[in-house]
């Protein structure tokens, strides 16, 4: 009869010969550092993410920025309000710590600003049309409750369903035609960046 082995026993046998060199342990470690750093810079306004980087080795600090690449590159996304599109500016104020072509990277900026700037106006534009083109339906809900209870009554659009789901898919179609562009901007800084 043979030995039942429980999964743990099977994973430890697979991997008993697999090691992790040091170099790589030493990387990945570097890398987290990294990326922890950008969570405190985008935090606290406080922090200075280019000094912070002079606190490193010279012959760690390519996985240190490294990590800090994929944290901003993360953190960079399309903003919803107001108060996500000044994070967006402090994400783009971190990748100047680490992309030596500043001439490049101020032009790619700003163009980038411009570009969340626009999302931001055309998601707002959005949702004005979404709401205009649903008042009608939206009156005569209104107007059926109101029949109902037998006392008038008032529907916010945003917590009527039927509105939140045309909101939504309009709100999709959207972010898909802004993402493709805001992926191949996160791709020129990866190329940038020379950490790829």
């Amino acid at each position: 009869m043979t030995e039942i082995k429980s999964a743990l026993e099977i994973a430890l046998e697979r991997t008993k010969n697999v090691e992790a060199s040091k170099e790589s342990l030493e990387a990945s470690t570097y890398n987290t550092e990294g990326k922890k750093l950008v969570s405190r810079f985008l935090n606290d306004e406080e922090i200075d993410l280019a000094q912070e980087l002079k606190s490193f080795d010279s012959s760690k600090v390519k996985w240190v920025k490294a990590g800090i690449y994929e944290a901003l590159s993360t953190n960079l996304i399309l903003p919803i309000d107001e108060v996500a599109l000044k994070k967006n500016k402090r994400v783009r104020e971190g990748f100047f710590c680490i992309i030596k072509d500043v001439k490049k990277l101020t032009r790619l900026m700003n163009q980038l600003e411009n570009f969340l700037g626009e999302y931001l106006e055309e998601r707002k534009r959005l949702q004005v049309a979404i709401e205009e083109q649903y008042a009608p339906r939206l009156r005569q809900k209104e107007e059926e409750m109101s029949k109902q209870l037998g006392a008038p009554v008032k529907i916010d659009p945003m917590q009527d369903p039927e509105f939140g789901q045309l909101l939504r898919k309009n709100l999709v179609m959207l972010e898909d035609r802004y993402s493709s562009v805001l992926k191949e901007v996160k791709q020129e800084l990866n190329n940038m960046s020379g950490l790829a």
